[in-house]
């Protein structure tokens, strides 16, 4: 697929809002992909420290967090989220490369709202995920809440028999959950689910799947 047509079938893209959005607590995450060039284009991701007060501690994960009385929308909570977690100042990106022409840094596009489960927290909450796009990886400085951050190629969630399964004990039931494995960290649940929106907008036949 040509990076173009990536673009424009993303930017063409149109999200589900959730109604329940209007009363649940809100959050947002920032989704970066990378353009330099059409086979590297990947996606931001970073690993959650470790905390026992963050439900989703450890788990590979997009730079993103709560909504705030500060900010504007929900597009406001993922740009500040994003430059808090892993310093990156999307905005000023964008400044910078209107002086000369450019939409580097811009919002692309937004995916579906999705509702969080009750086997994380115990009050459902409303995330809505923004897709980002930058021309060059930008430089990050992870604060505490974020352990590591790690690039993956599209191309590699494209590749279906990359996913595998990951085993989780729910209720004293075991689980199997679609994920992927890549340097060793296990992509799975909330996070895979927006990736896989993204695929199927680029067209992938992607299965959909139970999500506790």
């Amino acid at each position: 697929m040509g990076l173009r047509n990536m673009v424009e079938q993303l930017v063409s893209y149109r999200a589900k809002k959730a109604l329940s959005r209007l009363w649940l607590k809100r959050s947002a995450v920032a989704i970066v992909i990378d353009q330099a060039t059409t086979e590297q284009a990947s996606l931001l991701l970073i690993k959650r420290a470790d905390n026992e007060r963050d439900p989703w501690s450890g788990h590979m994960a997009f730079p993103g967090g709560r909504y705030e009385s500060g900010d504007k929308n929900g597009l406001a909570t993922a740009k500040r989220e994003m430059q808090e977690e892993v310093g990156f100042n999307i905005d000023q990106l964008v400044a910078d490369s209107a002086a000369s022409g450019s939409i580097d840094g811009q919002c692309i596009a937004r995916l579906s709202d999705i509702k969080t489960s009750k086997r994380v927290t115990p009050n459902a909450m409303i995330v809505s995920p923004y897709i980002f796009s930058v021309q060059n990886k930008p430089k990050l400085v992870a604060n505490h809440e974020v352990a590591d951050t790690v690039w993956v190629p599209l191309r590699f969630f494209l590749e279906l028999e990359n996913r595998g399964v990951y085993e989780m004990i729910y209720k004293d039931r075991k689980i199997e959950m679609p994920c992927y494995r890549y340097q060793g960290n296990v992509i799975w649940g909330l996070t895979l689910s927006m990736i896989d929106e993204i695929l199927r907008a680029l067209g992938a036949d992607i299965p959909q799947w139970y999500r506790l």
